[in-house]
């Protein structure tokens, strides 16, 4: 009979992992509910989601999968004008064809920065065409069937407009939001949304109490933290071990394949 364990969810709560910090910082004595370090205290939920920003961004340095996903946006529609000098763009607010935004559609939330692009013409089920990623401009020219290209700047996906309403794939790295409480689940009663990530976010937690009062331990805690999060993003590492990787030019493809892989 296979083993079930008692909580098959792959997450920890924030509680669990405020109790282990509670105990490394030796605020569990009298409960282990803390004496200083409390979920009711203000302060608390400040630090964690200050140590929860701290994981993400050091995984994300390395690149670990659980930073990045990809989404797409159906029916973008065409560019208004066919002025070369107009731009289109997207951001969190919506989608600007050049004339007027179309708050319907928008970047997800969690949307950090763009890894790659992908689009096709809306309702022909068609292979996706990659977008080139322009880092000194898009190039002017007649409005044609497709984008082609895309910028990223002012926290906005720039393209030059396409004649044609497009789907949109994107692959993004993406950040995930602060602990917070929401209706009657209280911020510490929610999930961590990386799995099996107690041990380097309970030891950041502690970087952020240690720092708070200047204490000596600050550098010792913030050590094992970085090592414990190597230890997560370790996951990643020895599933592409699995298969032969050669990493992409940045500079883009160096054939003219259409449908061919290019830079990042």
């Amino acid at each position: 009979m296979p083993f079930a364990p008692v909580n098959s969810a792959p997450y920890d709560s924030v509680n669990d992992v405020m109790n282990v910090a509670r105990t490394r910082l030796n605020d569990a004595i009298q409960s282990l509910g803390g004496d200083i370090l409390q979920n009711v205290q203000p302060f608390s939920q400040a630090m964690c989601n200050a140590a929860w920003r701290r994981l993400q961004e050091y995984l994300a340095n390395f690149g670990h999968t659980r930073g990045i996903d990809e989404y797409t946006i159906t029916g973008l529609p065409p560019v208004a004008t066919l002025d070369p000098a107009s731009q289109c763009w997207l951001d969190w607010t919506g989608y600007f064809d050049g004339t007027q935004l179309w708050t319907a559609f928008a970047l997800p939330q969690q949307f950090y920065s763009p890894l790659k692009l992908w689009e096709r013409i809306t309702g022909q089920n068609a292979y996706f065409c990659p977008l080139v990623c322009r880092m000194d401009g898009l190039p002017d020219g007649p409005k044609g069937w497709r984008n082609g290209f895309f910028e990223w700047r002012n926290d906005r996906l720039y393209m030059p407009g396409s004649q044609n309403s497009m789907d949109l794939r994107i692959r993004f790295a993406q950040f995930f939001p602060d602990f917070t409480t929401q209706g009657a689940t209280q911020w510490y009663q929610q999930p961590v949304p990386i799995a099996r990530c107690l041990d380097a976010l309970a030891d950041y937690i502690c970087v952020e109490a240690c720092d708070g009062r200047d204490d000596v331990d600050s550098q010792t805690f913030k050590t094992r933290a970085e090592k414990e999060a190597k230890l997560i993003f370790n996951r990643d590492v020895r599933l592409k071990q699995r298969s032969n990787v050669r990493r992409h030019p940045r500079s883009g493809p160096r054939n003219s394949y259409a449908f061919g892989d290019y830079g990042y």
